[in-house]
Formats: structure tokens, C-alpha cells, sequence
């Protein structure tokens, strides 16, 4: 990694801000969290998909926006960089209060924990601005932490992060011969760079996660049959609805983590993510096609809203979500 040059204006990047609605307990708590942010907005990643072990999942480069997406494996990035880009993740939660700024500075940490060695591999999708190298969006999709694969209604599989926190089992109904837990994906952290202007990578990079995404369960087919998470409304719901998945959402939830989880902030808001489920849709292809044809221009779509109306017309023609949703409960 590089450190870009701290000019403000030259890539769009705002003032560091410190956030205060965590009120850690000390200035020196407070310093270490704006040095925090303002390390990783200096950094760059412009020879990352130089440096990507083997063949990504996914390599795209939008000419009309200056963004590159990569969709990779934990062990395809150099140790150096995946610790970056779990710095990225921890600077945005910063930024955004979704984390304690007063256990991270107690704990020294400058990136979010690195992956445990032995474990499956988690997913991670990667916007880059091509001129500054910066990061500019984030996506992961996160394995189970079952050293085997176990069916989906076995009371000795591990509960995945978003279950724990809302108390409740999300994969016991999908339950089935052939189907482990093993084969399903937490969706973390869809996070477009807070500090970015408005503009065309802004208005892009949520899509472009998207399709790195959505091409990673393509191409690993039976690998990942089913997703899960928690999100709000108007973000990853809205994006995963308009990419044709079933989203099978339980409402009325009260979530929480000890307050010795430096996630536990994440729960204190006054508009909470709500926890979902979905299967893979088998006509993902016909999203990514439709998504990818407008963003690369040879598509006969004209506009952003033209393609919202397209994608929202073949989900309601194939009859929306078709479980219903489910209201609050314990695991």
C-alpha cells in the first residue's frame, strides 16, 4: 500500500471528522480515533489488482466513473492490504458511531480482526478509485464459523453474527438434504467511503459491489445458496430487492450486544437494520446483465431510473417476495 498524498480537494476527500456520539471517556481516546480515520484516507491501493494471488472472482474496471471493483477470497490479498481493508471497514464504522471509539482505542486496534487461520474463507468485494488508489466502497460476505459443514436445523451449528444479535434462528426453514451450513454467507459491511462527494462514483459504487458480489455467487454456484445479514430499508434491502432476491425480513426485533462488543453501538440507533434471509435467485445472470450493460454503456437504458424500472419490473412479474414476513423471536 501507498500513502496518498493529504491535500484535501485533489480526490474530493472532506475534512476528517471525529465522532462524538460514542463519548469515549478521554482526548486521548478521541485523538487516536481521528488519527485512525485520517490513516486510512491517506492510503492507497492502486497496485492491489496487481497483487491479487491467482484469478478474482470478479475484475472490473468502469471507464465512465474512474472505479475498479475486485471480488476476492481472504487468501488471495497480501496480508498488508487485507488489513487495510478491514482498517477501511473500522474507519467508516468510526465515522459513522457504529462502533466504540473507546474499546478501539483500549485495544489499540487499527483494523477490524483479521480472519481465524483454518476457518472457511470469506468474500470480499473491493471499489477502488483508479486515479487516487483510494477505497470507495466495501462488501463481504462472511463464512460460518462451523469447522464442518452442518444441516441448517443442527443445534450444534454456530449462529451467524446477525442471529446472535437478534435473537433469533434465520436458516432452521431452509433446512434440507444437501444443504450445510457451509453453503451459506452473511452479508457485512456495505459501505460506500463516507467522506466521498456527491457525484458519479458515488451514485455507482453501491452497484458496482453489487455486481462483484453477485458475480462471486454466480460463478461459485452451489457454493453459496443462501445469504444473510441485517440492513435498513432504503440501503442493502433496497439493492438486494432490485438484484431479484426473495428477501424473507423479520420485523419487530430487539437487537443488542454486550457492551463489551465493540460492536454494540451498531444496536443504539434509532432506526435499526432488520434481519434477512434469501436463497441465491437462479436468474441472477439476468441482473448482473442488465446492471452491467448500463454501467459499461451498451445498453439501450438511457438513465439510472430506467434501470431501477427494469429490474423492479421482472421481480414484480415473477411475484415479489413469496414467504411472508416473520415477526420477532427468540432462537
Amino acid at each position: 500500500m501507498n500513502t496518498a498524498s493529504p491535500r484535501a480537494g485533489g480526490d474530493g476527500r472532506a475534512r476528517t471528522t471525529i465522532p462524538t456520539s460514542a463519548d469515549p471517556s478521554s482526548s486521548r481516546a478521541l485523538r487516536y480515533v481521528a488519527d485512525i480515520i485520517e490513516l486510512h484516507e491517506r492510503l492507497s491501493y492502486r497496485q492491489l489488482p496487481a497483487e491479487i494471488s491467482g484469478t478474482p472472482l470478479y475484475h472490473a474496471e468502469d471507464v465512465h466513473s474512474g472505479l475498479i471493483t475486485l471480488t476476492v477470497r481472504d487468501s488471495q490479498i497480501p496480508a498488508r492490504y487485507l488489513r487495510g481493508i478491514l482498517g477501511f471497514r473500522l474507519a467508516q464504522y468510526l465515522r459513522l458511531s457504529w462502533i466504540s471509539a473507546d474499546l478501539v482505542y483500549r485495544t489499540a486496534a487499527y483494523h477490524e480482526p483479521l480472519p481465524r487461520p483454518g476457518q472457511m474463507e470469506s468474500i470480499h468485494t473491493v471499489t477502488l478509485c483508479s486515479r487516487t488508489g483510494r477505497i470507495r466502497g466495501y462488501v463481504g460476505l462472511s463464512c460460518s464459523a462451523d469447522p464442518v459443514s452442518l444441516p441448517l436445523d443442527s443445534p450444534r451449528r454456530a449462529l451467524f453474527p446477525t442471529e446472535a444479535a437478534h435473537g433469533i434462528d434465520l436458516l432452521g426453514q431452509y433446512a434440507r438434504l444437501g444443504l450445510g451450513t457451509h453453503q451459506v454467507f452473511e452479508l457485512k459491511r456495505f459501505l460506500r467511503d463516507q467522506s466521498m462527494p456527491l457525484g458519479i462514483q458515488h451514485d455507482r459504487v453501491p452497484w458496482h459491489l453489487m455486481l462483484g458480489m453477485g458475480e462471486a455467487m454466480i460463478q461459485l454456484d452451489d457454493a453459496i445458496r443462501l445469504v444473510l445479514g441485517d440492513a435498513k430499508e432504503h440501503v442493502a434491502l433496497r439493492h438486494l430487492r432490485l438484484a431479484g432476491f426473495d428477501l424473507h425480513v423479520v420485523e419487530d426485533t430487539s437487537p443488542s450486544l454486550p457492551e463489551s462488543d465493540p460492536l454494540a453501538p451498531i444496536y443504539h440507533q434509532g432506526v435499526l437494520a432488520k434481519p434477512f434471509v434469501a436463497p441465491v435467485p437462479e436468474d441472477l445472470p439476468w441482473y448482473r446483465d442488465v446492471v452491467r450493460s448500463y454501467m459499461d454503456g451498451s445498453s439501450d437504458l438511457t438513465s439510472y431510473h430506467e434501470m431501477v424500472a427494469r429490474l423492479a419490473g421482472r421481480r414484480q412479474a415473477n411475484g415479489g417476495s413469496m414467504i411472508p414476513r416473520q415477526r420477532g423471536g427468540a432462537a
